[in-house]
């Protein structure tokens, strides 16, 4: 645990001047909104790679992000979303999954696409982020795919380029169901002084 804990350090230390510029600009901390009612006139993006990245770096950079902010803020944030819609909605397993889509916008971190499920038991929410410091740190663009449950903060992807709709579809239904591990997963445990890396996958993530 501790080795993962000083790649965050290293990371964060050779970003730190780019991380306090970029993240006074993010300004929406993660939180469930309401389902959009107008469905999306146009279609979202269908065509593309949608290929993935296993960048240890990047993922710990943002990693440093959510420590950076501290206890009381440990949690994801993104520009307020400018346009949301609701491409569709259908069931699996019992649960009813609402997908959301929001038009690419560049940003520090911004939102493309929102699924949310939802039982008797909870209301989940798997998140598709546009990652303005990843792409910078992996030289490319970084579209994250994660999830915050039970202070927990889950990366299960992240995109070379903005994913197809069916791509970003597939993982999160793959995380709905349980059958998607995370490449890392992140907490900061009530009243300690740091935040800790629960899981890092170190045959994926490179």
């Amino acid at each position: 645990m501790q080795t993962y804990k000083h790649r965050i350090d290293a990371c964060v230390l050779g970003a730190a001047s780019l991380l306090f510029l970029l993240s006074s600009f993010c300004t929406c901390a993660q939180e469930m909104r309401a389902i959009p009612d107008a469905p999306c006139k146009e279609a979202p993006w269908a065509r593309g790679k949608s290929r993935q990245r296993f960048d240890a770096t990047a993922f710990m950079v943002v990693a440093g992000e959510l420590e950076a902010q501290g206890e009381n803020d440990f949690r994801l944030k993104y520009d307020p979303p400018a346009a949301e819609c609701l491409v569709e909605r259908f069931d699996m397993h019992g649960q009813e999954v609402s997908a959301i889509y929001n038009p690419w916008q560049k940003g520090t971190q911004t939102l493309l696409y929102s699924f949310r499920a939802e039982t008797p038991e909870e209301t989940r929410e798997v998140l598709v982020l546009y990652s303005g410091t990843a792409g910078l740190v992996a030289k490319g663009q970084a579209f994250l795919v994660t999830e915050t449950r039970a202070g927990v903060v889950f990366f299960y992807a992240m995109f070379k380029e903005q994913p197809t709709y069916q791509s970003a579809k597939e993982v999160a239904t793959s995380i709905f169901s349980a059958s998607a591990k995370p490449l890392l997963s992140v907490r900061w445990p009530e009243g300690a002084k740091e935040g800790e890396v629960v899981a890092f996958d170190n045959s994926k993530l490179k």
